[in-house]
């Protein structure tokens, strides 16, 4: 049973230590310009939430995510053009390019 144990942990880190590769590998991916087959699907889907209000999360500089409230305006199969809210009554418009796009929900 011990030996089980340790076999289990050792898995464990095995699948921890791959998963950050994976994640390394996508982020070189996306840098080179080179799209995985999720931002087609991507695409049809803001392509859908068109005039609707939602919540993008994406990737900044430093690779961190950072959410933005905007209005999609029009969608092609690598950039989005949306309307982020300033304030009052302001709102800027925003080209984003679809593989900086992490998430999308709905607001």
């Amino acid at each position: 049973m011990d030996a089980m144990a340790v076999f289990g942990f050792f898995a464990f880190i095995m699948v921890l230590t791959l998963w950050s590769k994976v994640q390394r590998l996508e982020r070189l991916l996306r840098g080179n310009g080179i799209r995985p087959v999720g931002s087609k699907d991507l695409a049809r889907r803001l392509a859908g939430l068109t005039g609707r209000t939602v919540i993008l999360t994406v990737y900044n500089n430093d690779w961190s995510a950072g959410g933005l409230v905007c209005r999609i305006v029009d969608t092609d199969e690598v950039w989005t053009l949306v309307l982020a809210d300033e304030g009052k009554k302001r709102e800027r418009e925003m080209l984003i390019r679809l593989d900086d796009v992490k998430s999308v929900k709905e607001a």
